[in-house]
């Protein structure tokens, strides 16, 4: 018997990625390897009898998903829940930045600490956002359906965690970040974890560094 299945893909390398800027919520595009990388994915996908295709609102998670949508004639769904982490006033910023205006808050984070980035969120936040997300999309799934959902590394490393009932922060746990157009497959009812952090799709020069 069939079982509705959600392909959660982390979208393409995006501008400020290789640079491990914070990025968060800044809606970047993506950068001349994210392109690439995007069009691997959809080579993949498109043989997959997908039925639905949902996005985080933001361009790097669109544009990412945007060509195996039009290659099966299908819209993509946007939902502002599938987002990253809102990182306030470190959005953009790189970690030796952070560290020099914010040192207490910086100190606390890199220790392990939840903690909530100025005029942000913490991981907790993205935590129930995401879950309800992803249960709302389940109740909507039939057997038939197959979806994507093109999300970030934070939302993606929580769901995972969570769908694993492993506990920890977003990047913690047994299965370490997600990489740039990776595919985590779940699985329903329960929900159950099927592949975590698939690349196999990218060729060596397409992997994000």
């Amino acid at each position: 018997m069939s079982r509705p299945t959600v392909l959660l893909v982390r979208h393409a390398e995006a501008e400020g990625n290789a640079e491990r800027r914070f990025i968060g919520q800044n809606d970047v595009g993506l950068s001349p390897l994210g392109w690439r990388q995007a069009g691997a994915l959809a080579r993949r996908l498109r043989v997959l009898p997908i039925t639905r295709v949902i996005s985080s609102d933001l361009r790097r998670c669109r544009d990412t998903v945007a060509g195996v949508a039009h290659d099966l004639e299908l819209e993509v769904e946007t939902d502002s829940r599938w987002r990253e982490i809102s990182n306030g006033q470190w959005g953009g910023l790189l970690a030796g930045e952070i560290a020099q205006r914010w040192p207490d808050a910086w100190q606390r984070y890199r220790e392990g600490e939840d903690v909530i980035r100025p005029d942000g969120e913490r991981w907790a936040d993205v935590r129930v956002r995401v879950v309800n997300a992803f249960e709302d999309l389940a109740s909507e799934l039939t057997e038939q359906d197959l979806a994507v959902v093109s999300t970030h590394g934070g939302p993606g490393s929580i769901l995972a965690l969570w769908v694993a009932g492993v506990t920890g922060t977003a990047f913690g746990g047994p299965f370490g970040p997600l990489a740039n157009a990776s595919i985590t497959t779940m699985a329903l009812p329960g929900p159950q974890l099927l592949g975590v952090n698939d690349v196999g799709h990218l060729p060596a020069d397409l992997l994000s560094k």
